[in-house]
């Protein structure tokens, strides 16, 4: 019987295992990924009483009797809210903003502000949509210094609907007729945390921003920062399991997890307990026959 080239063992092999892999159930992080939301504009439209068309805002709420608009141009509009459709005033009731007001204390990073209100309680702002570099990536420090120099020391309105888990509030913020999250974008100094925001506007941002090669732009290969902290968790993780592998180094001393009882090398349990690992001479309490 004529033998097979090893050449084309090896690729049987090969194929073997990718059909096995074919057949394994995703990694936890392909199980979880969630598709990107659609991309919807921002800009709503809004039209008085008769009909006429107001202005576009992608910012309304309510300012006592007034509807508060922060239109395209930049500008806030304070508009009775008599004067505006009724469509347009149902809608703003069915669709509340929280507004916050207050002073820049600190700017964390490029995406995260620190704002102090008028009762002098302190909020931790994370801006909605975008993602700024970490500091430890390229563009991180000059990201902060930008919104640093944009914000610190001034007063601004922040518009969210609730914290997140870690307890920041989510929000857009607007000095003047500045809109901080755009601005970051469009600057590049952030990206558009594209996987958690549906903005067309901040979308466009990001794009003009690659094309005219601003700031994080001017890179050959731009790392997201989502990514660069996966990489981060996943090289901590080796690191803390090959800390764990290694065995643990004999110090004279042996402590038994379970009670709490400490042993010195001449003891019969020094070593011997099924729960237990090396320790110092001030660790637990002595062990009554062999004092520890």
């Amino acid at each position: 019987m004529a033998s097979v080239p090893v050449s084309v063992l090896h690729s049987c092999r090969l194929v073997v295992v990718w059909a096995v892999l074919a057949m394994l159930p995703a990694s936890p992080l392909w199980a979880q990924a969630q598709p990107d939301p659609p991309l919807v504009d921002s800009f709503r439209q809004w039209h008085d009483a008769s009909g006429k068309l107001l202005t576009k805002s992608r910012l309304a709420y309510l300012d006592g009797d007034r509807i508060a608009l922060w239109a395209e141009s930049g500008q806030m509009l304070l508009i009775p809210q008599a004067q505006v459709s009724a469509a347009d005033q149902s809608w703003i009731i069915a669709h509340p903003v929280k507004i916050l007001r207050g002073k820049v204390i600190y700017v964390a990073d490029g995406d995260t502000i620190g704002l102090l209100d008028a009762d002098e309680k302190q909020h931790r702002i994370r801006l909605e949509g975008i993602d700024a570099p970490e500091r430890g990536q390229a563009f991180g420090t000059k990201s902060r210094q930008a919104l640093n120099d944009a914000a610190y020391g001034k007063d601004v309105i922040v518009a969210y609907e609730k914290p997140d888990q870690y307890g920041r509030i989510l929000g857009h913020i607007y000095l003047n007729e500045r809109w901080l999250n755009y601005d970051q974008l469009v600057s590049g100094m952030a990206w558009h945390y594209r996987h958690f925001s549906g903005d067309a506007y901040l979308a466009q941002a990001q794009k003009r921003a690659e094309a005219e090669k601003a700031g994080l732009w001017r890179d050959v290969s731009p790392l997201p920062p989502w990514r660069y902290r996966l990489a981060e968790k996943r090289q901590q993780e080796m690191k803390d399991s090959e800390t764990a592998a290694k065995p643990m180094q004999p110090t004279g001393y042996w402590l038994n997890t379970s009670s709490g009882v400490r042993h010195n090398e001449t003891c019969e349990h020094y070593g011997k307990t099924s729960r237990g690992k090396y320790c110092g001479a001030e660790d637990g309490k002595p062990c009554g026959m062999c004092g520890g």
